[in-house]
């Protein structure tokens, strides 16, 4: 005959085991769910640092195309000598005219990265299409620009209308690349910190 009270003991003894089973398992989910979250926070924080460093590297090359247009418009205004007026040197507008299309393509390549960092959200993809429109129209300007500067007699008002384009287009591509900023929540940049002075070595 079996001992109901030795059976009553194991079913308690099972019923611990389990819940103690069951209160480790929980244990274990809760740990990897704040890992989880830690995690992906830490991710979150990773992209907003990269997107914040990429968004302003393109409005720096903006910057930089758009200050070089307007030195290239006040050059191209005819220079008062003691009897003549002469128009800006060759090598001059053609120098500006590379740096503005070299800042644009440092400019695209910083776009390029965002595209491949927000590769499914259509309203970050269209901002971004905007932008390199304008770039684009920026680029037709140096064009015809350097076709005006390389004229023995170039036109010194074509020269000029053509970098007034591209500060106008850069400007409007700048506009668009701060909305794309406060799109995907970048902070302004703070300056960088001032390297601690290192303390003279021991005598």
């Amino acid at each position: 005959m079996r001992d109901p009270t030795h059976s009553g003991f194991r079913k308690v003894s099972v019923m611990k085991q389990q819940m103690i089973g069951l209160s480790v398992a929980t244990m274990f989910l809760v740990a990897a769910t704040g890992a989880f979250a830690q995690n992906t926070e830490s991710l979150d924080a990773g992209r907003k640092i990269r997107d914040g460093a990429v968004s302003h590297g393109v409005q720096m090359y903006q910057r930089h195309a758009q200050n070089r247009s307007q030195v290239l418009y006040y050059q191209t205004q005819t220079q008062p000598t003691t009897k003549t007026k002469v128009p800006v040197a060759k090598a001059e507008a053609t120098d500006l005219i590379s740096g503005i299309k070299s800042d644009l393509a440092g400019a695209d390549k910083e776009l390029a990265k965002l595209k491949a960092d927000h590769p499914k959200e259509p309203e970050v993809l269209k901002l971004i299409a905007s932008i390199e429109k304008h770039h684009a129209n920026v680029r037709t300007a140096c064009t015809l620009a350097e076709e005006h500067a390389k004229k023995e007699h170039h036109d010194h008002v074509a020269l000029s209308d053509c970098s007034a384009d591209m500060w106008h287009e850069l400007e409007a591509g700048s506009a668009e690349t701060t909305k794309l900023m406060k799109l995907l929540k970048v902070d302004k940049i703070e300056p960088p910190k001032k390297p601690v002075a290192k303390k003279e070595a021991a005598k």
